[in-house]
């Protein structure tokens, strides 16, 4: 029987019949996948290199509050309110601090693992949240912004969807590219839809026939790279973190019937307290399992603070602190690759407090880079709190895509120059 989506289409369901009437079942297909080329578990080999860990702050963390310049006068005199008081915060040196809740960041800091880097914006900011948050993930401030910074290296080097991955329901802008993409994992278990017959028949449409046209064969590729993510995925995602299991992370991801990671990804409202934990873990896993993943995307939002802040960012940074910080921990000891973890956020906070307790939409911001291969220490200069743009808001010192740079040439061992549309003089992030 010569199973093909076209035929597969014009008999609909009876396709499904006929596959069960021929003694077609998942095992044959597999055989007849792999007489293709399309064996999702054959082809699929252990990654090597470093591993670089996005992780994204949705709706403008307050990078002031969090790498605090607490013996700065002019700090305490511009904040008001909003200040921390110069003995809660965690000294780094060099009139610095981290945010009280960040115990695990200063002890990263501390054993040289952790880079901060200082004043970090692009020209003409933009204050909308999903204008300023396209800008950091194109990387393009002033072209197109319909591919990532790491899609546009997925397009020069290679078609497997396993070489970025993000953790949630759908593909950030980040990993877009024109022909490749990242792939998407959700909350496992990761099953196809169907019963055994219905997907062994999906399965079996993936094969280009000789001749076929370009769009038939577009989908049959974009279909086959869904197996081969599912089926290389699926037993890792299945077998460390099975469904169900209380503390699992599945378990955290599906809190809230799916709600946490949509929350991730919208800038809005606040995430549940295991949902960037849960991605983490799933990433350590596949890690560990040798998955050729380059790169991974996770997310965690509610760092909108206009009300309130002091309360909502103080347990936001402490979930962000144990999540990083027992990542890190849990891949220390693997065998298989370096790993290193960038956090960013869309924009920061203005300086001055508003009648709320919080902070409206501000500019340059601080990022954070983590990992065990990390050259450690403050980075770049920090902006001025007495020269502030006329809207009161701090002014960048350090182009966000010098940090790119850095990633590209020092971490994915790739010539940004193309991927960031010019040259921007990368700071030295690892050892």
């Amino acid at each position: 029987m010569r199973l093909s989506r076209r035929t597969f289409l014009v008999g609909g369901a009876a396709g499904v019949a006929a596959l069960g009437a021929a003694g077609w079942g998942v095992e044959e297909v597999e055989r007849h996948l792999a007489a293709h080329g399309l064996h999702p578990t054959s082809t699929a080999t252990s990654g090597d290199g470093p591993v670089l860990v996005l992780v994204t702050l949705y709706g403008g963390n307050d990078g002031l509050n969090t790498v605090v310049p607490y013996e700065d006068p002019s700090y305490a005199t511009a904040r008001g309110s909003i200040a921390l008081a110069a003995q809660s915060v965690l000294p780094l040196g060099d009139g610095f601090g981290l945010h009280p809740a960040m115990t695990g960041f200063q002890a990263l800091y501390r054993a040289g693992q952790l880079a901060v880097v200082l004043g970090v914006g692009y020209p003409d900011p933009n204050l909308s949240h999903f204008a300023s948050m396209d800008i950091w993930q194109s990387a393009m401030p002033d072209g197109d912004q319909g591919t990532g910074w790491i899609g546009r290296w997925l397009d020069a080097t290679g078609t497997d969807p396993l070489r970025a991955v993000s953790i949630g329901p759908t593909v950030p802008l980040a990993l877009v590219g024109t022909k490749v993409q990242g792939a998407a994992v959700p909350p496992p278990p990761l099953t196809l839809p169907g019963g055994g017959a219905q997907q062994a028949a999906f399965a079996g449409m993936q094969v280009v026939s000789s001749g076929e046209p370009g769009l038939l064969a577009d989908v049959a590729r974009t279909s086959g790279d869904l197996l081969r993510v599912q089926r290389t995925l699926a037993p890792v995602l299945d077998r460390t973190s099975p469904a169900g299991s209380p503390g699992s992370a599945s378990t955290a991801l599906h809190d809230g019937g799916g709600a946490a990671l949509a929350i991730t990804q919208g800038g809005g409202g606040r995430a549940t307290s295991s949902v960037l934990s849960g991605q983490l873990e799933l990433v350590a896993a596949m890690i560990d399992a040798g998955v050729p993943t380059s790169v991974y995307a996770v997310s965690f939002g509610g760092f909108d603070t206009h009300t309130n802040q002091a309360a909502t960012q103080h347990a936001l940074l402490g979930q962000l602190d144990q999540a990083v910080s027992a990542f890190l921990a849990k891949v220390a000891g693997s065998r298989r690759r370096p790993v290193i973890v960038l956090v960013y956020s869309e924009f920061g906070r203005r300086v001055a407090g508003n009648a709320s307790a919080g902070t409206d939409h501000g500019t340059a911001n601080v990022v954070l880079v983590a990992g065990p291969g990390v050259r450690g220490g403050l980075i770049g200069e920090a902006p001025r709190l007495t020269k502030l743009d006329p809207n009161g808001n701090l002014q960048a010192t350090t182009d966000f895509r010098s940090v790119y740079a850095a990633l590209f040439t020092q971490v994915l061992g790739a010539d940004p120059t193309s991927f960031l549309g010019g040259r921007f003089p990368p700071p030295t992030l690892l050892r």
